[in-house]
């Protein structure tokens, strides 16, 4: 197909040979005139192209991978047994015009995010960007050309992997060629996408601003509608949960299903889990992140990734189960900035105050972090400080007073021990800790778990109980006298608080303190 055969912008020629093709019955026929008129038809025609497209046999369909995309059971068979990842062989890649070559790796990129690989999307995602920049094209000078929504599906990647920062740029660009192209959701699909990345940055404010800027827009239609409402749901439920409303979140019941198919569906469940989290409902957030995870093919570096790892370790350090949160640690090795401050809450019940002061310290280096984000590692921060030291530098704890004035931190405040609320609200000025205590009225805060310190010895013995059936045993095991297995033995259940080996390994256990199996 040469550059003079693809229809760009002509919506009435584009429907006519659509039309004259099914006219025809030829599976063939139809599927070369909805290629040759796919943006105009998508645009402006898109139920008639997709029911064209849905009549298309399989054998047909995997010839033309925009056509195969664009069939309704593509995403979803995708997410299960049947991955679609469209490849390209070199020599079919060169007879293609420019406009072909955008359009497919369009389509490789949309593909590969559909299955799961969201590593591999972001590699066609850099080389649509690439083409972009380097290899002239007609349809992308047109203002009524694709470019746009190029743009746009760059961003949704970019998005994908958690890469807000980077995505809001793409969607900038993609809202400020939407009003040249002629197609009447390119805006509010745009402004849509940017309130999402907004708000999974934790700028409420500019989220909020955004969706009702995109709520302002006409009703979508068929090509974009399904998209555009799971992504304003989220968004708008995102913001809601970190106001922590009293009456509840009414917004998160309004979001797509864990199954569900769109795009946004990790930011959906980011909501939910807050939410469930945020109301001291763990086991309810548990059984979300596991439904989730079951439902969607492995996400390896991307936003989903991250709130699934993140989510099962604050899940199971709310839950009392800090071998299960340690357990998650370790197992995965996802680096997204969810799952590290969910890592540092870990080092917090751990009691590795150090290790959770080190690693905020390099996360609060990062000039990109979201103003959530760095809400929340500020406050596990002084969480950290008060740990360690008993107290909180004073810049610090003026911020985190400060943090308490946005109503939007309201989730990130409520994570705060109760021991460090009132810690702060000891200020100089007295109004200043007044005005804290009234802005965290409603929220109910963890108690600090103050993990015991036990020496080598007492160590060695707790561990030991779960081996050995009696004192003896144990004093064998380590050639000292049963008397000094006794005393230490009598010291670890005064610093655990229980009178017995039983309750000596299961609160042991809870606080992490046993070695792993092989290594005691």
């Amino acid at each position: 197909m040469s550059d003079a055969a693809v229809n760009i912008n002509d919506p009435q020629r584009a429907r006519d040979e659509l039309d004259r093709a099914l006219q025809t019955g030829s599976p063939d026929a139809i599927a070369r005139a909805a290629v040759a008129n796919i943006w105009p038809l998508f645009s402006f025609h898109y139920k008639r192209l997709i029911f064209a497209v849905e009549a298309l046999p399989s054998s047909v369909l995997e010839r033309y991978p925009v056509l195969r995309v664009l069939h309704p059971m593509t995403p979803v068979l995708a997410r299960g047994a049947r991955p679609y990842k469209p490849l390209v062989y070199q020599d079919d890649a060169r007879a293609m015009s420019a406009d072909e070559l955008d359009m497919l790796t369009v389509v490789q990129m949309i593909a590969f995010r559909f299955s799961g690989d969201v590593a591999a999307a972001l590699i066609y995602a850099r080389r649509l960007e690439e083409r972009i920049l380097k290899v002239p094209s007609e349809s992308r000078e047109r203002p009524d050309g694709p470019l746009w929504y190029y743009h746009l599906q760059i961003g949704v990647t970019l998005l994908s992997a958690g890469d807000t920062t980077r995505s809001l740029r793409e969607f900038a660009t993609a809202r400020q060629l939407a009003p040249l192209c002629g197609q009447p959701d390119a805006v509010r699909l745009a402004l849509a996408r940017a309130a999402l990345s907004h708000a999974a940055r934790g700028s409420c404010a500019e989220a909020s601003r955004t969706l009702a800027e995109a709520r302002a827009c006409p009703e979508p239609g068929p090509p974009h509608a399904a998209a555009i409402a799971a992504t304003e749901a989220a968004a708008a439920a995102l913001v809601e949960v970190e106001h922590v409303p009293a009456e509840g979140a009414l917004t998160v019941q309004t979001v797509e299903p864990i199954d569900s198919i769109e795009v946004s569906w990790s930011f959906a469940l980011l909501a939910r889990v807050r939410d469930h989290l945020a109301r001291q409902r763990p086991h309810e957030a548990l059984e979300v992140l596991c439904l989730a995870r079951d439902a969607h093919p492995p996400q390896h570096g991307s936003f989903a990734s991250d709130v699934v790892t993140a989510g099962l370790i604050e899940t199971s350090l709310a839950l009392g189960d800090l071998p299960a949160a340690s357990d998650v640690s370790r197992r995965t090795s996802g680096s997204g900035v969810l799952t590290g401050l969910a890592r540092v809450r870990l080092h917090l019940a751990e009691g590795r105050f150090a290790n959770a002061v080190h690693a905020l310290r390099m996360m609060l280096a990062d000039t990109g972090l979201g103003p959530g984000h760095r809400a929340e590692a500020n406050v596990l921060l002084a969480w950290a400080e008060f740990a360690q030291d008993g107290r909180v530098h004073p810049q610090l704890a003026a911020r985190i007073r400060h943090l308490s004035r946005d109503e939007s931190s309201r989730r990130i405040l409520a994570g705060m021990p109760r021991q460090l609320v009132e810690h702060l609200a000891v200020s100089d000025p007295p109004e200043a800790g007044e005005d804290f205590r009234a802005a965290l009225r409603g929220l109910t805060h963890p108690e600090m778990v103050e993990r015991p310190e036990l020496t080598a010895g007492e160590l060695r013995v707790l561990n030991a109980l779960a081996q050995h059936d009696t004192t003896a045993a144990i004093a064998s095991t380590f050639h000292v006298s049963p008397n000094t297995v006794k005393s230490q033995l009598a010291s670890v259940y005064r610093k655990l608080g229980c009178s017995k080996r039983d309750d000596a390994v299961r609160i042991a256990a809870r606080l992490n303190l046993l070695a792993p199996p092989g290594d005691a």
